[in-house]
């Protein structure tokens, strides 16, 4: 990207300013040999330019071996040096004898000398930098070769490597050492294309670049193995010579040479442009002379373009001539800057700006526009505006790349402007430095930029995490461009571990994704296919993407499975996630569960607690049971019998907007003998690796297979629609007692890729403690650890005659349909509804009687009620008597019994009614007390009639009151009649006054209710007489009022009326029919 260009013409850093001859104490004719070295009037190939000043330094150096000339002699002709040449004059001693050869037998004929090697302190000075030099000098010649076949192959423009290079000065020194060879590089076959998106062009690229590396390889090694050895004869004598005489040129010849010409061209030339005469000059130039200024040998001259430097298409190059002015003044600025006059430089550097930019000399003046940047950041004072800094530099990158059409000068200002503002610690003004510079002409200098300024992000006051991944995914893309695989998967995995905790979903893919190419052209093919399996899952995709993401995934994983000798359909690949599976909705229970009750389970799990609490109390549960069903509370398991099916549901979602095949869908179980809960904590990247499991198939059955304790159902296929979400039921059937864990699900993806899907739960939130509130906790789920006990009764429900709306008030008589399934004879029924005022359960002998019998005022009935406080939402279901068993209620195996139950519509709306079954075996059980079974009901209850009712002292006896009843028919279609009015009361009996009973039609026309109407009725209570009926509170007595007999069906509302005197008044059922 940026190496040794040779010789500029807008600055002089790079031009000579002294010269070294050389001369050997044993010349003969030193002087005359000196003439012929430097002969002012032919100038050398460096200085051979009109820009280039030869009035240089010249320093003479008269290298002396005492070995081959005496001492005297050296001194007689160093003097005759500094007589004629002046003081520019060193006498270098330096040894230049062979050592004598060091053999390892003497004896010995066939021994060869064994030439010695240089001293280890003095090889090391040059050793590593020359092997580094060859290493990069075969690699670079060898990413030449194959450009240009590439180029050959494409019609792609080759990389230019021609020109005087310090790599080519390096290769030119080794291939003209005695006994070393240059080896000769074999052509290669590096594409230098785009990347395809072919997976067959994908392969070959690969196979392509494995055979350049191994073609590269050994031509580096060669280098590097038949180097050189410099130094071989010198002594530490010697190489302190070599540092005095470099130290006394630099400090007694070349900075004053310098300071003298510095103080010559500011007396000279810059003193003139400070003054009044040159700022009017300067002013008539700019305004006047732009376009009528006479050329001369002073102002600006256009040359031939030759060199590396020069950009393609451009033949002549406009210069300053090294005697102009502009050129003076720029050399004084630089060797300002060189001696570290900063301050210095930046004034000359200002001032030469205006004359270049008269001139439009746009690479001198991008030169002069980098320095005065560079000059104020080397300035050891604080920088008055940051702004102004960078205004330099972005003018100077922006000539160089547009005007100049240099992008070696516009990187290498980018790299200086980094390297300060480091130095500086400036780190937010770096990237906008460096991003500056990634264009669209070399991808992998973009790359490398654009890799430090994503550093930099991270190195400000507050590091910036998102911009860093952003520039780093840019550094990657550009580094995939130029084919630098290792960088591109190096900075993909760097973006990917910032975007990996965040929810962008589609950037995630887009990483993941070109981390699988990369992968995939370097050939990891096992990283490639984890990197596409994170891929499948992106739902945000289009469908024509999703569909290529898994045709290149399934061409990877069959490529790397057939590579490695593993069985697709056998090994599991751990990150495949598809299809979506949640965890913690997957759901286990029995055969006789229904498929809607698993909504709401802390609901359901309150209920359990308090029917349970309800069965310890009342005794239902007693000794050793009570600890074994806390203990099954607490744990929550699904317990099963020997040969009883278990359903695992478990909810499979394709996020995807194609179609997916799932094949051989069978779960993964473990059995234990121990009954206890599983304890252990699970791995679940351990358990992905499991491998597919094999059973026996089961004889007369579809699709079940055996596994020793447990048989297991297989699902040989299913497809998932687009978006769709499906639950799969798998069953398993319990053949020993112990416990079964539910590890997880084996499928088999578009029939190739085997996967296992750990299932891990994670139970309640930990709140108990201090450190589980301030942390967050979770216990172990063990609703996936089955219990599997001895055979036990099963429980099966049906409701029947259920409708799915009813009037408020209404009574609608059920049958409960109880079936007993299992081995064992079931007993304890108990019953806990989430809506106890509107649920009734009667004895199987009430199944054919009415809900409200007929009668009238002269018949009363004398009910005995149990003043006690209960809890109404728990009651036992009756069962059949057995027959010898005594009161027990035993409903055997196999067996069915009917119950009836009444629905009455208390409150108007949707309602779901749980049910909560509680059971217990005929024989006690050594593993569980007690069994249950969840049932849920969706009735909605419609509004129907709205009573008001108000009562006032009757004004013929104070024992009797007036009650007034106002009844509102809410429907807008259906009439009512009323049917029955009831008085339940232990001191209170009901009579009409406003209704004759007499008369039928007064009657009908009195309790008939039209839609939306409203009627009134009037009756009168009186207290009963003492001595006539019981007068204790727990006895009521229940007078009925009948006025037309019961058709279709009734509805009940009830009324409390209490009188001015606060005494018991009786509560009122008035019944009505449509």
């Amino acid at each position: 990207m940026l190496s040794l260009r040779g010789i500029t013409e807008h600055e002089t850093f790079d031009h000579p300013v002294a010269i070294m001859i050389a001369i050997s104490s044993t010349n003969p004719d030193p002087m005359g040999t000196i003439t012929q070295l430097y002969n002012p009037n032919i100038p050398s190939f460096t200085v051979d330019r009109p820009y280039v000043d030869p009035n240089i330094l010249r320093y003479y150096v008269l290298l002396h071996d005492p070995h081959r000339a005496s001492e005297a002699q050296a001194q007689e002709t160093f003097e005759k040096m500094r007589k004629s040449l002046g003081l520019h004059c060193h006498l270098l001693r330096i040894n230049s004898k062979e050592r004598p050869p060091e053999t390892a037998h003497l004896l010995d004929d066939d021994t060869t000398a064994i030439e010695p090697d240089a001293d280890p302190a003095i090889r090391g000075i040059w050793q590593q930098q020359l092997t580094e030099a060859y290493a990069v000098e075969s690699r670079m010649q060898a990413y030449a070769a194959s450009s240009a076949t590439a180029a050959m192959r494409s019609e792609s423009p080759a990389l230019s490597s021609g020109g005087h290079t310090r790599s080519s000065s390096i290769s030119s020194n080794v291939s003209s050492s005695p006994g070393v060879s240059s080896p000769s590089l074999p052509p290669t076959t590096l594409q230098a294309a785009p990347l395809e998106m072919g997976n067959t062009s994908l392969e070959n690229e690969q196979q392509q670049e494995r055979q350049q590396q191994k073609q590269i390889q050994p031509i580096v090694e060669e280098q590097i193995v038949s180097t050189v050895q410099y130094g071989r004869y010198m002594t530490d004598d010697d190489v302190g010579a070599c540092k005095a005489m470099v130290r006394e040129f630099v400090v007694q010849s070349m900075v004053p040479f310098m300071e003298r010409n510095i103080q010559h061209w500011n007396e000279q030339v810059a003193s003139a442009r400070r003054g009044l005469t040159g700022r009017l000059f300067g002013a008539s130039r700019r305004l006047f002379g732009s376009s009528s200024r006479t050329q001369s040998t002073h102002s600006l001259q256009s040359i031939p373009a030759t060199g590396p430097n020069v950009p393609a298409g451009v033949n002549q190059l406009t210069v300053y001539p090294y005697s102009a002015p502009e050129a003076q003044l720029r050399k004084l600025a630089d060797y300002a800057f060189m001696i570290h006059d900063y301050k210095f430089a930046h004034t000359i550097y200002d001032t030469v700006r205006r004359d270049y930019a008269t001139d439009k000399a746009y690479k001198y003046h991008a030169g002069t526009q980098e320095m005065i940047g560079i000059c104020l950041l080397m300035m050891n004072q604080p920088l008055r505006s940051k702004t102004d800094v960078d205004r330099n530099f972005e003018l100077a990158v922006q000539q160089y790349l547009g005007r100049c059409r240099s992008p070696f000068q516009a990187t290498r200002t980018t790299v200086m402007y980094y390297e300060l503002l480091k130095a500086h610690r400036m780190w937010k003004e770096v990237p906008t430095a460096l991003v500056r510079m990634t264009g669209e002409d070399s991808d992998l200098r973009s790359a490398l930029f654009l890799e430090q300024a994503a550093h930099c992000f991270l190195r400000t006051p507050k590091p910036m995490v998102r911009k860093y991944g952003f520039h780093v995914v840019m550094a990657a893309h550009r580094y995939g461009k130029a084919l630098q695989r290792e960088h591109a998967l190096r900075c993909y995995k760097l973006a990917a571990m910032i975007f990996d905790d965040h929810s962008w979903s589609i950037a995630k893919s887009h990483i993941q994704f070109a981390l699988g190419r990369q992968a995939f052209h370097l050939g990891l093919l096992e990283d490639a296919a984890t990197y596409f399996a994170n891929v499948l899952a992106d739902a945000k995709q289009t469908p024509q993407q999703q569909a290529a993401h898994v045709r290149e995934f399934m061409f990877i994983y069959r490529q790397y499975t057939s590579l490695n000798g593993i069985d697709p359909l056998e090994e599991s690949l751990p990150n495949l996630g598809l299809p979506a599976i949640d965890n913690q909705h997957v759901r286990v229970s029995l055969s006789n569960a229904q498929a809607n009750n698993m909504d709401n389970p802390e609901e359901w799990t309150s209920m359990e607690r308090e029917l349970l609490e309800q069965n310890i109390a009342k005794g239902y549960i007693y000794g050793s049971k009570k600890a074994l069903a806390l203990q099954q509370q607490h744990d929550n398991r699904v317990t099963c019998a020997i040969g009883e099916p278990t359903i695992v549901h478990i909810e499979v979602i394709n996020p995807l907007q194609i179609a997916i095949q799932l094949n051989n869908l069978v779960l993964g179980c473990e059995h234990r003998e121990s009954m206890k809960p599983f304890r252990e904590k699970r791995s679940r990247e351990a358990e992905a690796y499991d491998t597919m499991v094999h059973g026996t198939f089961v004889e007369g059955s579809d699709d079940m297979f055996a596994f020793g304790p447990y048989e297991l159902q297989k699902i040989s296929e299913i497809t998932l629609e687009p978006m769709e979400k499906r639950w799969i039921n798998l069953a398993i059937v319990p053949r020993k007692e112990g416990s079964i864990l539910v590890k997880g699900l084996h499928y088999t993806f578009n029939g190739l890729v085997h996967r296992f899907h750990p299932i891990i739960k994670k139970g309640k939130r930990l709140n108990d403690t201090p450190e589980n509130k301030r942390t967050v906790a979770y216990a172990q789920d063990h609703t996936l650890d089955i219990l599997v006990t001895s055979p036990m009764p099963l429980l099966d429900l049906q409701f029947h005659n259920v409708p799915e709306s009813i009037l408020s008030g209404e009574v609608v008589q059920t049958v409960l349909e109880i079936n007993n399934k299992g081995n064992k004879g079931l007993t304890a029924l108990r019953l806990k509804t989430s809506h106890p005022s509107f649920i009734c359960i009667g004895d199987p002998e009430d199944m054919d009687k009415q809900i409200y019998g007929g009668g009238n005022d002269e018949v009363r009935e004398s009910v005995t009620l149990d003043n006690k406080l209960y809890d109404p939402s728990v009651v036992s279901v009756p069962l059949p008597k057995k027959e010898g068993g005594g009161d027990v209620g035993v409903v055997n195996s196999g067996e069915t019994t009917l119950v009836p139950l009444w629905i009455r519509g208390d409150r108007i709306g949707k309602h779901t009614f749980k049910f909560l079954f509680s059971y217990q075996s005929e024989e006690d059980d050594a593993a569980i007390a007690h069994r249950t079974l969840r049932y849920t009901l969706n009735v909605q209850v419609l509004p129907s009639l709205k009573i008001n009712a108000f009562t006032r002292p009757s004004a013929g006896s104070g024992s009797e009151y007036i009650l007034g009843i106002e009844i509102e028919n809410l429907q807008t279609v259906a009439g009512f009649q009323l049917t029955q009015l009831n008085a339940a009361s232990p001191l209170w009996s009901i009579v009409p006054v406003s209704i004759r009973m007499d008369s039928k039609q007064d009657v009908e026309a009195k309790t008939s209710i039209p839609p939306r109407q409203t009627t009134f009725a009037y009756y009168k209570i009186s207290k009963l007489k003492m001595g006539e009926e019981t007068t204790k509170p727990i006895d009521l007595n229940i007078s009925k009022l009948a006025f037309v007999s019961p058709i279709y069906f009734q509805i009940q509302k009830r009324v409390v009326v209490n009188s001015h005197s606060n005494r018991v008044m009786p509560g009122y059922n008035s019944t009505a029919s449509p």
